[in-house]
């Protein structure tokens, strides 16, 4: 069951739930509030991985093969682009983005979490994930973004902007350990 702002805030409080740099704690009704009643608003990174639009010739990825290095193929095949130099991305439809939020969290062992999308982007064909919304207990890092714009029109990215939500959740027991794969601590 998701956490309500209540709760959410008393995790924040006593630490258990951290983000960084931390989110503010605005009074209700207040803009600046990003602390739904049941989720958390967050930004994006300045840092974009443009994909390829077209299908890159001679290549072909195995990610059967153990311990393959996906963002490695990402950055390698992508474009990076940095928003704070050029103060905006407008993402064309069909295109696929990674990119990552501007906070890193971290998750204890009694909380686990989805990143979701934002109603108002969703509505105008922009996804944050592909497939990908869950959080697994104990993780820490930022979470990266599978972005995918399948709607009419191009729509501009801004580094700053409320780009997902994370709705956290009490996995019931604390698990015996926090999260441990090759995404753990990314930054």
């Amino acid at each position: 069951m998701p956490l309500s702002n209540v709760e959410i805030r008393a995790e924040i409080n006593a630490n258990r739930l951290v983000f960084d740099p931390p989110i503010p704690d605005s009074p209700l009704n207040d803009e600046d509030n990003r602390i739904g009643s049941s989720s958390v608003d967050l930004l994006l990174h300045e840092e974009l991985i443009i994909l390829p639009k077209d299908r890159v010739a001679g290549v072909t990825i195995d990610p059967s093969v153990p311990d393959i290095e996906i963002m490695d193929i990402l950055i390698r095949n992508g474009e990076i682009k940095n928003l704070s130099q050029i103060d905006n991305y407008p993402m064309e439809t069909n295109r696929l983005v990674i990119g990552k939020t501007l906070e890193e969290i971290s998750l204890p062992l009694h909380l686990a979490a989805r990143i979701e999308g934002k109603s108002s982007l969703a509505r105008l064909g922009l996804s944050v994930h592909v497939t990908a919304p869950t959080v697994l207990a104990g993780f820490r890092g930022r979470l990266y973004l599978e972005m995918n714009n399948i709607g009419p029109f191009n729509i501009t990215l801004r580094s700053g902007m409320r780009i997902a939500q994370l709705i956290i959740e009490h996995v019931g027991l604390p698990a015996s350990h926090g999260h441990g794969g090759q995404f753990q601590g990314q930054v």
